[in-house]
Order: C-alpha cells, then sequence, then structure tokens
C-alpha cells in the first residue's frame, strides 16, 4: 500500500523509477492473482486519496518557436492540460471560488490541477470553510489536485514590489513564472470557465488583448518555453510600483505585442476580460453577451471599488443564487445544474 500510495501522489513526475516485483520459485496463477490484487487495490483506492501533502511534477517537453504561426496554430495540442491556480494568504474558499473550480474541472477536464500557494498543509487543515469541505466530497475532482509550494515576492529584479499592492503585483509575477516553468492554463480564481479551452492548446500563448485596450492576465494558455513570457517578465526590469496594471497589462503591449503582435495569439473578448462587460453580469439584467464567451473574469473582487453606487455588500451562496436576477446568477445556476447532473449519472 505504501508503494502504491507513493506511486499515485507521484506520478506527475518524469523521474518516477518504475516499481519491479520479482517473483522467485512462484507459479504463474500466483503471480498474475497478485499482480491482479494490487493492481484492485490502486484502482478503488486511488479515489479516497486526498492530497496532503506538496509535490514535485514534470515540467514538460521543450520546444523552439522561432517562427511559430501563432494564427494558424499547430496541428496538434502544444499546450498541457493542466490548470493553475495562485492562492497567496487565502485559506478558505468563497463560493464563487468554489463555483469556478468545479466549472474548470468539469468543462475543461484537465489532467490536473496545480494549486500554487504559500498555506501550509492546504489539503489538510491548511484549506478550510464550508466550500472548501464541498470541494472535497468530489473525489475526482481531489485526485487531480496536487499542491505547490510557492513564496510571495517581495522584489523583482531588486526593486521592492508595492507595499499596498504587493499581493497582486506578487500573483502577476508569479503567474509568469509559474507558466514559464510548467505551461498549462493559468485561471484567476474569479475566472468562469464557459466552454473548454483546448482550441488555444494549439498556440505558443493564447491571451485576451482587445482592440485599443490592454492586455488581459486573468486567463492564459502557453506552451512553457512561449517568447513572450520571458519578455513579458524582462519588461518588470521597469517596474511601477504605484501603479496598478502598469506591468501587467499596459507596459506588455506598449513595449513588446505592439512591436511583434506575431507573438502572441491574440484572443478578443472570448477570454471575458472587458471590466466594463463583467459589471453587466452584476447590473443589466437579462444581458445575454457573456454566451459568446469562452472564459469570464468575474471581478468580484473589485465590483465595490470599480462602481460602488451600484452594488451593496453581497455574500453569494447557493442558496441567494438561486433567485439572483442578474445574468451571474443565470451562470451559476447552470455550473450548479450540470455538476448536480453528473452527480446523478456517476
Amino acid at each position: 500500500m505504501v508503494l502504491i500510495y507513493h506511486y499515485h501522489s507521484q506520478r506527475c513526475s518524469s523521474k518516477l523509477l518504475p516499481l519491479s516485483i520479482r517473483f522467485r520459485k512462484k507459479p504463474l496463477f500466483a503471480t498474475v492473482l497478485l499482480t491482479f490484487a494490487l493492481s484492485a487495490v490502486f484502482l478503488f483506492s486511488s479515489s479516497d486519496i486526498e492530497p496532503n501533502h506538496f509535490v514535485d511534477v514534470d515540467d514538460g517537453a521543450e520546444m523552439d518557436f522561432d517562427g511559430f504561426n501563432n494564427e494558424t496554430g499547430a496541428t496538434n495540442y502544444i499546450v498541457p492540460n493542466i490548470i493553475h491556480s495562485i492562492r497567496f494568504n487565502m485559506t478558505e474558499y468563497s463560493f464563487v471560488d468554489y463555483l469556478c473550480l468545479r466549472a474548470a474541472y468539469l468543462r475543461q477536464r484537465p489532467d490536473y490541477i496545480y494549486i500554487h500557494t504559500d498555506v501550509a498543509n492546504p489539503g489538510n487543515g491548511g484549506f478550510r470553510g464550508k466550500y472548501w469541505d464541498m470541494i472535497k466530497l468530489d473525489k475526482k475532482l481531489m485526485s487531480s489536485i496536487r499542491f505547490l509550494p510557492i513564496e510571495l515576492a517581495s522584489e523583482i529584479f531588486g526593486q521592492p514590489l508595492s507595499r499596498d499592492w504587493r499581493v497582486y503585483h506578487g500573483s502577476d509575477i508569479a503567474r509568469i513564472r509559474t507558466m514559464m516553468k510548467y505551461g498549462g492554463i493559468y485561471l484567476d480564481n474569479d475566472v468562469l470557465v464557459l466552454q473548454n479551452l483546448d482550441k488555444y492548446r494549439r498556440f505558443e500563448i493564447s491571451m485576451n488583448w482587445d482592440e485599443g485596450d490592454t492586455l488581459g492576465s486573468q486567463v492564459i494558455v502557453a506552451h512553457k518555453n512561449a517568447r513572450f513570457l520571458s519578455r513579458w517578465l524582462d519588461s518588470y526590469h521597469d517596474y511601477r510600483a504605484d501603479i496598478w496594471y502598469y506591468n501587467a497589462g499596459d507596459l506588455p503591449v506598449r513595449s513588446i505585442l505592439n512591436v511583434h503582435p506575431e507573438l502572441l495569439h491574440r484572443v478578443k473578448g472570448e477570454f471575458g476580460a472587458d471590466s466594463k462587460k463583467s459589471l453587466k453580469h452584476f447590473t443589466e439584467e437579462g444581458y445575454e453577451g457573456w454566451r459568446k464567451n469562452d472564459a469570464i473574469h468575474l471581478l468580484v473582487n473589485h465590483l465595490y471599488s470599480v462602481k460602488p453606487q451600484d452594488f451593496k455588500p453581497l455574500v453569494f451562496d447557493e442558496e441567494m443564487i438561486q433567485t439572483y436576477k442578474f445574468p451571474f446568477g443565470q451562470m451559476a445556476r447552470e455550473v450548479l445544474a450540470a455538476l448536480n447532473e453528473t452527480k446523478t449519472t456517476v
């Protein structure tokens, strides 16, 4: 059992040594019977194994994208089907966090979900609360989750991060470094996946870049060797601690993409990064524009600061969302209905 558990928890590592079991002077029938028994134990116990520890992972294959066409893309998938989430100083899952994680797993069916966090023992008491407990009930989802330790940066290229915005600017840097190490699909914790994102996995890197707008860093689908990632990180030599979205969205467009647009598969709106449209999901009853998106940045952590006159403090949960009249209510109800349907078919 110890050997089987070790294999299961480390199966995403490229350095795993094969497990060999030698039988001496044993009849063939006994060998087959024991092999079957071991396989059965692994099969039926793996869904009950909870990832209570941090693990190391394989960082994927190297690729050279010199001359790669980000308009037509590759004929096969080149981005691993791995979802990345970053949680600094966040121990409790909200209803929105819960909904977004469940929707991403339901609609993308990733091989793994990597939760990068500085919370100690996240799977064994570090993460807590009602909605984390609800997430843990989904054994298939939990078997795909891997916790990876990460530290919140205090500086970048010798420049101290903003004291007030350290978590946010640190997260911006962490997502670039994470994608450079692993590749895959990065999602902000309040990004709701509406459609499967596999069509973007054929490109070097895909991000939301609307006409005349900044770069949307809330959704990143990229190979770890994407040329834009290293240039984006290097642009932090010009770090502005006093400007909220300068390095995450403004500077990379002005200094990199306006000069080399070929480095990016440009997504115009389908990742739902437009803050004005995001507000409509909570203010405009009957708005259906969200249905053409593949994902939406809900902006729930910024609603009250962006347009406080339209919002009263709301605590979203599975009960109040049933009668919430704005578009987010419909989005949430469709996810919950799909989850319930999945339960009945298992």
